[in-house]
């Protein structure tokens, strides 16, 4: 059994960056009627058990891992670009994540 699509958004603590890309994927996938979709934070110390997970893109709100081994995108303009930019990365995340999922 495949497991479910994931959206990982990560940064330094765990509360403050990576809750609001969260947040705003959140709000696109629900916008899109989506809820098949798991979006979740964390801090960059606790995303270990994830690693080679497939069906996993990653939001990277510290310095992108790219040995990580998961598609990345880096999440600032979740924290500083327009609304407009904000809906575009979340679309661009979720079509990797469609992209790359199996079933």
């Amino acid at each position: 059994m495949a497991e479910g699509k994931l959206i990982l958004c990560v940064c330094g603590a765990g509360i403050n960056t990576s809750l609001n890309a969260k947040n705003k994927i959140s709000e696109y996938l629900a916008s899109k009627g989506r809820s098949d979709v798991q979006v979740i934070h964390a801090m960059i110390g606790d995303i270990g058990p994830y690693k080679g997970r497939s069906n996993m893109v990653i939001v990277w709100m510290t310095q992108m891992d790219e040995s990580y081994g998961a598609p990345g995108f880096k999440g600032l303009p979740f924290m500083i670009g327009s609304k407009k930019a904000k809906e575009e990365l979340a679309g661009k995340i979720v079509e990797k994540l469609d992209e790359i999922s199996v079933s």
